[in-house]
């Protein structure tokens, strides 16, 4: 690494040391297979593969939890590959979170040039006329969870020597797989299991996932099995230095300051004029093209022409071939969404640059892992968004480089969810009482609502279902709903799809909305016809709806008590959103053009929360309601901001709502749900943490430089009450109060 590269790029955090490999002697293998390692360079190996060999081939469930190019995927391909090897009969199925990681994965197994292994990828862009003869002669399957849940479970029966005959499921990339998407896999991993059964199958699983803080737990929620933990790395690391940098302040008062995008632009420039081959990693695919656009500019012609972006929206030809540029070096740069982040093999890199909060922690050492696989230390740099989120992490860079604090959470226990995959179920076999033990605890009282909804019927003793579709294609893997919204422009195309019960928020007549860096503005939203129709504009404004809530709590579940006779509680809530008005502002200058009324549908959820109740208002001290109320919601919008940092969710997939006065307990109360029909977890894990969260949000506030309160630590970009009224120092005073570390009451 050129050592001028890095100067002036931030504050350098850590350099990380190089680690030396532990490698043990390879176990005996069929001679093809330790043919094939050999003269791939592999003549021994880590310490972690040879012992998830040992433990899978003695007929274990093995979930392998080590750093970012470990060579985890040898973990689950040697097993497979010895399995195919001894009979022809035997298969194993490859599970991966995108159709891009199966098809670099599948380039990888054919350069084993394996005669006994016959690998095929199964998904959506596979010619009919060739899916007979894969499911007859591949014994190694490479899918995603789509394609499972509509193409192979659905026809199980056309399956049924290979389910027969299936050894190993391996599933890679384990920790993407958490909250709604997570929950639904887990219901498509269950019901691989049973369809298995069926036809005489017990597969062992092998799952590979990023050090989080409960990979063991994350694997038996997704399988309903139990499993060994591997998580002692042997691989080598290189020399990484690490670097935070944060965006130039411009304006103290509103703590404004310069964007994510010109940024990650900077850097990313600066870096690729200098000869370092560089990814830069954009949260968005707008904000992917944005810094490329601006990186272009930056570097000329010239230099334009030796970088590129790179997103999910490509066709496969444009990936593959951005892929094999980045690989030969005939590119110096890329710009991309977490599209790359997942183990597509782009040869050796020279650095990383983060732009913003991807997720999780574990995204973060996912895409600086990218860089550094050769021998010369690796430049990895996290630029700070302007959010809260971002801002913690770069005042406490330990919590990136330390200790791993996220936990990924999966339910069974969502009837929005379940419910769909045990009709799914229901029409691949009829279900019995004996399914609890694939479906677990809920499955009796979600069945039992299948029927009074008259989706299932009982015969025989069995459960049947009753409709004429196939339901697993109504299943939406993403939404804890699977109703959605059809998006159309005025020609009558398609261009997206929404959530039925984002709608009204996002949809509503007036909204922006934007399509592939293309404006289009909602004309009408039909909710029963399940359509918005929308023109193209010119990309001037954005808009923003003013949101009403109400929240019923429907059964606290757990409590506790806090400090100054405050109370936290968890349990079941009904949410109600008012689409009430919307407001106009143009984009140049963040001018308000107007506010406009709305007149739709309220949309009721039904979801779990956590919640805080403080004690009555002191009679002799009877502080404003507005700056009263400022502190709660300032407070509110705080935890939100920091609490994708321990439940591993966006900060879109969480709600709020904070009053002086609750309808039912007519006490001071915050509410943090989750946004999701049913629950996810995301709640009880900011129940469980709450502590922490508070202490943590408290010193996000605190150390903010700004005066009144900013998007870095009390305001919310989806805020329905456009962030009125709002109180930094109120915010301060509450979380001291609720953490005891004064008894003065909020605001007084």
């Amino acid at each position: 690494m050129n050592r001028r590269a890095v100067e002036n790029l931030g504050e350098t955090v850590a350099t990380l040391a190089p680690r030396e490999a532990t490698l043990v002697t390879m176990p005996d293998l069929h001679p093809d297979l330790a043919k094939a390692l050999h003269g791939m360079g592999a003549s021994r190996l880590y310490s972690h593969q040879l012992e998830a060999y040992e433990r899978v081939r003695a007929g274990e469930n093995v979930v392998v939890a080590t750093a970012t190019a470990s060579g985890k995927s040898l973990c689950y391909k040697i097993p497979a590959f010895e399995n195919a090897l001894e009979s022809a009969a035997n298969r194993a199925l490859f599970l991966y979170p995108t159709k891009a990681l199966a098809q670099d994965q599948l380039g990888k197994i054919g350069a084993f040039k394996l005669r006994g292994v016959h690998p095929a990828t199964y998904d959506g862009d596979t010619p009919r006329a060739l899916r007979a003869e894969i499911r007859r002669k591949s014994n190694i399957l490479l899918t995603n969870p789509d394609m499972l849940n509509v193409g192979v479970l659905p026809n199980h029966e056309a399956w049924a020597d290979f389910l027969r005959n299936l050894k190993i499921i391996a599933v890679d990339e384990a920790h993407v797989l958490r909250g709604v998407f997570g929950s639904h896999v887990a219901a498509v991993l269950r019901r691989l299991r049973r369809a298995a059964m069926l036809h005489g199958g017990d597969p062992k699983f092998v799952l590979t996932s990023a050090t989080i803080a409960n990979p063991q737990e994350l694997a038996e929620s997704l399988t309903g099995l139990p499993f060994t933990l591997v998580d002692n790395d042997g691989a080598s690391s290189g020399e990484r230095r690490v670097v935070f940098r944060n965006p130039p302040l411009l304006d103290k008062e509103k703590g404004e300051r310069r964007s994510l995008s010109t940024e990650g632009a900077l850097v990313f420039a600066d870096l690729v004029s200098r000869g370092v081959r560089t990814i830069a990693f954009a949260r968005t695919r707008k904000g992917a093209e944005l810094i490329y656009r601006y990186a272009a500019d930056r570097l000329g012609v010239d230099g334009a022409r030796r970088i590129s972006p790179y997103r999910a929206g490509y066709t496969a030809r444009e990936r593959r071939e951005i892929e094999g540029k980045l690989f030969r070096g005939d590119l110096l740069g890329v710009v991309s969404t977490n599209a790359l982040e997942l183990g597509v093999d782009v040869g050796a890199l020279d650095a990383v640059v983060c732009c913003g909060y991807p997720g999780s922690v574990a995204s973060i050492w996912q895409q600086w892992g990218r860089a550094g696989r050769g021998k010369d230390p690796a430049l990895a740099v996290y630029i700070a968004g302007r959010d809260s989120l971002d801002q913690y992490l770069f005042e406490n860079p330990q919590r990136v480089l330390g200790r791993r604090v996220e936990a990924a959470r999966v339910t069974m226990e969502n009837p929005y969810i379940l419910g769909p995959h045990l009709l799914a179920a229901a029409h691949e076999a009829p279900l019995d009482a004996d399914d609890e033990e694939y479906f677990g605890p809920a499955y009796r009282t979600v069945a039992k609502q299948m029927m009074e909804a008259r989706a299932l019927a009982a015969s025989g003793g069995r459960l049947v279902y009753v409709g004429g579709d196939t339901p697993a294609r109504d299943i939406s893997l993403r939404s804890a709903s699977s109703k959605t919204v059809m998006i159309a422009d005025s020609d009558g195309e398609v261009i997206g799809t929404a959530e039925a019960s984002r709608a009204p928020s996002e949809l509503h007549p007036g909204a922006t909305y934007l399509h592939r860096g293309t404006a289009y503005e909602i004309e009408e939203l039909d909710l029963r016809a399940s359509q918005a129709i929308a023109r193209r504009v010119p990309n001037r404004y954005y808009t923003k709806p003013r949101v009403e809530t109400d929240v019923e709590v429907l059964e606290e579940v757990e409590r506790r008590e806090l400090a100054n006779g405050a109370a936290l509680s968890w349990g079941r809530v009904r949410t109600t959103d008012a689409v009430t008005y919307y407001k106009k502002v143009q984009v140049a200058d963040e001018r308000e053009i107007g506010v406009y009324p709305l007149d739709l549908p309220d949309v009721v959820l039904e979801t779990q929360a956590f919640w805080i109740t403080l004690p009555p208002l002191p009679k002799e001290a009877r502080p404003s309601f507005e700056s009263f109320g400022g502190a709660l919601h300032a407070g509110e919008h705080g935890m939100i901001g920091l609490l994708p940092l321990f439940a591993m969710c966006d900060r879109a997939d969480i709600g709020g709502l904070s009053t002086p006065v609750h309808r039912q307990n007519r006490l001071p109360t915050i509410f943090v749900y989750d946004g999701y029909p049913g629950g996810v977890g995301i709640s009880r894990r900011g129940y469980d943490a709450f502590e922490s969260l508070a202490r943590d949000t408290l010193g996000v506030i605190t150390r903010c430089p700004c005066e009144r309160g900013c998007p870095a630590c009390i305001q919310s970009p989806k805020c329905g009450n456009w962030n009125e009224p709002l109180s930094k120092d109120g915010a301060v005073s509450l979380l001291r109060y609720l953490l005891g570390q004064t008894s003065r009451y909020p605001t007084l």
